[in-house]
């Protein structure tokens, strides 16, 4: 018969590439992300599922992705976007005392450390808009505004050559 639609192939792609990388059976899965067994096995048999159900199961299957396994893009985008890669402790330590605040004194959010991986992180990898809302959902109130996420990347841009990569 064949998958309902693309989103259900997906679907069962993504579950196969997790149950391969864990060891385990798409029934043990499925009771894991369903709370019942046989969701992901009856998709290639023509089952289906309402948009809710397949927007839940796709959340989770991104909430639980194993880190050591890359997502399959072209299956179909992460629902929360594409994962970036932490920066050492000896990068972060270097952009700690680099001389990037002409006055020596650093902004308030400079001291917590998960925000400030997560900004050197996401420059050059998302707009200042992107930065500030996901820095906003996971840090709240910790997560500086736009415009001083913008002032930062620029001058990590100067710290680091203006066509490199910080």
């Amino acid at each position: 018969m064949g998958f309902a639609s693309d989103t259900t192939r997906a679907i069962h792609g993504l579950a196969q590439l997790m149950c391969d990388h864990q060891s385990i059976g798409l029934d043990a899965l499925s009771g894991r992300a369903m709370g019942k067994g046989g969701f992901f096995a009856r998709l290639p048999r023509g089952g289906d599922c309402t948009t809710a159900t397949a927007s839940r199961v796709l959340r989770w299957l991104d909430d639980f992705w194993p880190e050591d396994l890359a997502w399959p893009e072209s299956l179909i985008a992460r629902p929360s976007g594409p994962r970036l890669v932490l920066p050492t402790a000896g990068d972060l330590a270097k952009i700690s005392h680099e001389a990037i605040w002409s006055s020596g004194r650093r902004p308030a959010w400079w001291s917590d450390l998960d925000v400030r991986q997560f900004l050197t992180v996401a420059h050059r990898q998302m707009s200042t808009l992107q930065a500030e809302r996901i820095g906003q959902k996971r840090f709240g109130a910790r997560c500086p505004r736009k415009s001083a996420i913008h002032v930062y990347w620029q001058r990590l841009d100067r710290l680091h050559g203006a066509g490199e990569v910080a």
